[in-house]
């Protein structure tokens, strides 16, 4: 979940933690100013930046779960946490706690809550 801020609703842009976000989704009736719960499903989000995916923000790493074949990380974006699964790969290193990262997302991934 991200709390997020109206900065131009005719455009769909969101202020998340001082990074812009646009939304290609409808801001519910949202004016500028408005303050919007904001969620993202984690499999819709990839730890770095990656092909395909228009929105970034960037964090750091707060927590590292293994289960098994994946990992479950979460990332704080300010006073915001999300939470995304990644396979477990051993030619990759896991992330670190206290890490900078991007996260990246498709904008039309994202819920307008309120």
């Amino acid at each position: 979940m991200l709390e997020g801020k109206v900065t131009d609703a005719a455009s769909g842009k969101v202020q998340v933690n001082a990074q812009e976000v646009s939304l290609k989704s409808k801001l519910n009736g949202s004016k500028s100013g408005d303050t919007l719960s904001l969620a993202l499903r984690p499999e819709a989000i990839s730890l770095a930046r990656q092909p395909g995916h228009d929105t970034s923000l960037s964090g750091e790493i707060a927590e590292v779960h293994f289960l098994g074949s994946v990992i479950r990380v979460r990332v704080g974006i300010g006073g915001n946490t999300v939470s995304l699964d990644t396979f477990n790969n051993s030619a990759t290193p896991p992330p670190v706690v206290g890490e900078k990262a991007d996260i990246s997302f498709s904008s039309g991934d994202m819920l307008v809550l309120h």
